[in-house]
């Protein structure tokens, strides 16, 4: 597959929708960042990332509007690096014309930083870690770089692929209505973004101990305290957690675009923190390929049917369904899971850390990645107040 340039991309479902729905207040944004033991040499990282914008095309783009539809063109235009300063806020508004993907760099590290219009969260930490690969490539370092994207080699199909469309099933759908459910009380002020980090080791024999995994030991803290925080709010409203679910582990895709669905967790009242840990657990269970494929549909059908809509309707219409689902969650929780590098690089690597953006209705968002022996949980937050944040890390890191 060869890219020219100027070429017009069709957004997947994923992308049309937040190709509509972001804003400043919902900016669609997330990050993965790469913290290194050693210092970073900016020439390099720009010419790594020269390379990678060549070996993906799709990724070098901005965003149009139509008469009909969002779609992407590929830009000749080189991505330029930026050096992290005051003005390069975190997890902000794209605004249009832009690249879609940021590249920000400090003294030991750097932050890849994309709009949803190009690719879901698994992608960009194949991206970053890719990039941190090519780097020390160009460092002069050996490397074994199976598994990952290779920058000397050429374009492929299938990463570019739209996925949703491969498996939507126009019969199935698993919409649900959405409810009104709590939400701290806060001060709003400019994103802030709150990184902690933990001993993977120690996390994960803390989660055996409740017989569930990392994911759903963290997110019962986060129920846990929300729940505390609601009751001097002195709000009886249902707590929930909107959780991303990478599609490709129920159907097969080498996309390196979107192909995630999600799932609301919902907290049961009046157990204590095993049982709540287990119920969580109980409701990933739903998370079956029928349910994943009925939440692909959903929505490809909803563009499917709008696809002769005029683009000035249909983005009102994209924009109402945005505020009713982001409006049925509580807060966000996001896993991208281990990250595993290449013996010679990983050593080389402090940690891995990854952010979700802010949204108008979910003051607080949660995500975390692994990498080595370290997991990094970021809280990416419009309010004043980081309180609950700490206490969630403190619970979390506790014996």
């Amino acid at each position: 597959m060869i890219l020219r340039s100027k070429e017009k991309i069709k957004l997947d479902q994923l992308g049309q929708f937040y190709a509509a729905f972001n804003s400043e207040k919902n900016p669609g944004t997330f990050s993965v960042g790469i913290h290194l033991k050693e210092f970073l040499v900016p020439m390099i990282l720009q010419e790594a990332v020269n390379d990678l914008m060549k070996r993906l095309p799709h990724m070098n783009v901005r965003t149009y509007s139509g008469f009909l539809h969002y779609y992407n063109v590929t830009l000749d235009k080189p991505l330029i690096i930026e050096k992290e300063s005051d003005n390069t806020k975190p997890c902000c508004y794209f605004s249009k014309g832009s690249h879609l993907l940021r590249v920000i760099y400090g003294e030991r590290h750097f932050t890849l930083e994309v709009l949803h219009s190009v690719c879901d969260g698994r992608s960009l930490a194949m991206v970053a870690s890719s990039l941190l690969i090519r780097y020390y490539e160009l460092m002069g370092l050996a490397i074994n770089k199976s598994g990952f994207i290779d920058c000397m080699n050429t374009v492929q199909a299938e990463e570019a692929e739209d996925a949703y469309a491969r498996y939507a099933d126009m019969q199935k759908s698993k919409s649900a209505k959405s409810e009104d459910v709590y939400v701290p009380k806060y001060k709003p002020v400019a994103t802030q973004v709150v990184t902690q980090r933990f001993d993977v080791a120690k996390l994960k024999a803390k989660a055996k101990a409740h017989s569930v995994t990392i994911t759903e030991y963290i997110m019962a803290h986060i129920f846990n305290k929300f729940a505390k925080q609601r009751e001097i709010d002195g709000s009886k409203k249902g707590i929930t957690i909107n959780v991303p679910i990478d599609c490709r582990g129920f159907f097969p895709s080498k996309s390196l675009r979107n192909f995630v669905s999600h799932k609301i967790i919902k907290m049961p009242e009046l157990v204590n923190f095993t049982e709540l840990a287990h119920d969580i657990k109980k409701q990933f269970a739903e998370i079956t390929p029928d349910y994943i494929q009925g939440k692909i549909s959903e929505i490809e059908r909803m563009m499917h049917f709008g696809r002769f809509v005029p683009l000035f309707i249909k983005k009102w219409v994209i924009k109402s369904i945005g505020h009713s689902i982001s409006a049925g969650c509580t807060t966000g929780f996001s896993n991208l899971g281990l990250i595993k590098l290449p013996k010679e690089v990983q050593e080389k690597v402090d940690m891995f850390s990854f952010a979700l953006g802010a949204e108008s209705n979910m003051p607080y968002q949660f995500a975390c990645v692994a990498t080595g022996d370290t997991l990094t949980l970021t809280a990416t937050t419009t309010a004043v107040d980081t309180g609950i944040i700490m206490r969630i890390g403190n619970a979390v890191k506790a014996i």
